[in-house]
């Protein structure tokens, strides 16, 4: 019996443990003013802008939850794509954006002189490995 009243109160402690973790996630996201969020490919990413290669993988996104209208929030996306974005409406452009909210382990969009801007996204990339972000304000002029 005793074993089994360590055993619920262990099971006990762990859950509370884990909801906690997560709750503190969620706090971290509210002080800091972004959500993050993860696809493992392009099928997983809810409104995909339409320039996202059919074959990216490793999807990170971050967006700002301080804007008042949450369609001109800020945001950036990493991802891998062996295909490039090669998107009818993108072209390459003049770099004089950079994102406000970014990875540790992005391309830096500083080094760029020039980024491939899709509509109201800019990105740059590293290898195989891409950042883009919006608002790209100024972009291409």
């Amino acid at each position: 019996m005793h074993s089994l009243i360590t055993k619920v109160l262990a099971l006990g402690a762990v859950t509370a443990g884990a909801l906690g973790l997560s709750g503190c996630a969620q706090f971290s996201d509210a002080a800091h003013g972004e959500a993050r969020s993860h696809a493992d490919g392009r099928a997983d990413v809810r409104d995909a802008p339409s320039w996202l290669p059919a074959d990216a993988t490793d999807i990170s996104t971050v967006v700002g939850t301080k804007s008042s209208d949450p369609a001109t929030a800020p945001k950036s996306m990493l991802f891998t794509t062996e295909d490039g974005v090669t998107a009818d409406r993108c072209e390459q452009v003049p770099r004089m954006s950079a994102p406000s909210l970014t990875f540790d382990e992005a391309p830096d969009p500083y080094a760029a002189q020039e980024v491939t801007k899709c509509g109201a996204w800019s990105m740059t990339s590293r290898g195989t490995r891409w950042l883009a972000w919006t608002p790209n304000t100024e972009d291409g002029k």
